[in-house]
């Protein structure tokens, strides 16, 4: 049996790239092609989701920066031998699985404070100062 390896990174403002990946088992045999679709329909713009909450790891660089924000990006899934990889061990995630809390997630709405605390500050400090320049 194929799992499937999902492909990720986290891209900041000035497109410096932190990579990540997931391997999941496959047991109902979806075709990479199938997946692929029904992500995308389930990402924001297709390509951006909260790392966080989908339990996967968050690739941010350790020292947060005006260049940062809360999503990630997704590049591919793909078929693969490899063994399964979730940063979740305990619950050993088939695609089907994580597909749908993709889906849960996209009816719930991406929320980009699930986020490392230190970056939720500095979004909000850069919320405030264009709140202030608003005002002015």
């Amino acid at each position: 049996m194929t799992n499937i390896r999902f492909i990720y990174l986290y891209r900041d403002a000035s497109n410096y790239k932190q990579h990540g990946e997931v391997i999941l088992s496959n047991e109902t045999q979806l075709t990479v092609e199938e997946i692929d679709t029904q992500i995308r329909s389930l990402l924001s713009d297709g390509l951006f989701f909260i790392a966080g909450q989908m339990q996967l790891e968050e690739r941010f660089f350790a020292v947060v920066n005006e260049d940062d924000h809360p999503w990630h990006e997704y590049v591919q899934v793909e078929a693969t031998t490899d063994p399964t990889f979730d940063p979740v061990p305990e619950a050993k995630r088939d695609i089907t699985q994580f597909l749908q809390e993709l889906e849960q997630a996209h009816h719930t709405g991406w929320d980009d404070t699930q986020v490392r605390e230190d970056l939720v500050r500095q979004i909000e400090k850069e919320r405030q100062s264009l709140k202030r320049w608003l005002d002015d």
